[in-house]
């Protein structure tokens, strides 16, 4: 029966992970990923080496082994990724992950390290106006029907039902009114 430590270890608040015995922390938005490596105070760009590839990294001090090294968790755009020394004592990388259509969040940097468990992992709330054109539609529809039903109200579609019947009265009066009750709507409004 496998172990909690199995499962990897509790993410940070912000979707990563603080690796103290590996040297660096690492946080991630749903397109890119932050590294932190603690350097010496007073540390210049001339004393690191940073190479982003597409699927590989390595970063640290020049003349030391490397801090963080090795296959990447997912493709990055290796013309996006970028370093700086920030404060004289942190070199900070940021990688832009190549896979932002479908959302992928990372559970480690870089494979063979500890990997985050990601049944623990709270992204945080996407905002509406992030979204596309049609998932604002479907949500929007969504929270309208929800209001309405919270109401007593009919919902959109519901409506779409009663406005048909509407219709139907007024070109044929007189008849009986069809069953629309498994009458499905879709599209647009």
């Amino acid at each position: 029966m496998p172990s909690d430590a199995d499962k990897g270890v509790s993410p940070n608040d912000e979707c990563g992970c603080d690796y103290e015995e590996l040297g660096y922390s690492w946080v991630q938005g749903e397109s890119d990923v932050t590294v932190t490596i603690p350097v010496p105070k007073g540390t210049k760009g001339k004393f690191v080496e940073v190479v982003f590839g597409v699927s590989k990294l390595k970063a640290g001090l020049k003349g030391k082994p490397a801090v963080v090294e090795g296959d990447l968790y997912s493709s990055v755009k290796q013309e996006d990724c970028l370093w700086s020394i920030v404060d004289g004592d942190k070199l900070v990388l940021s990688l832009e992950k190549a896979n932002i259509k479908h959302e992928e969040w990372w559970d480690c940097v870089v494979k063979g390290h500890p990997t985050i468990d990601m049944k623990k992992l709270k992204p945080p709330p996407k905002q509406l106006q992030t979204l596309d054109d049609g998932a604002q539609a479907t949500i929007e529809k969504m929270m309208y029907d929800q209001q309405q039903k919270q109401m007593g109200k009919p919902t959109s579609d519901e409506q779409k039902v009663q406005e048909a019947m509407e219709k139907f009265k007024e070109q044929f009066p007189g008849q009986p009114l069809p069953d629309l009750s498994n009458v499905k709507f879709s599209g647009g409004q």
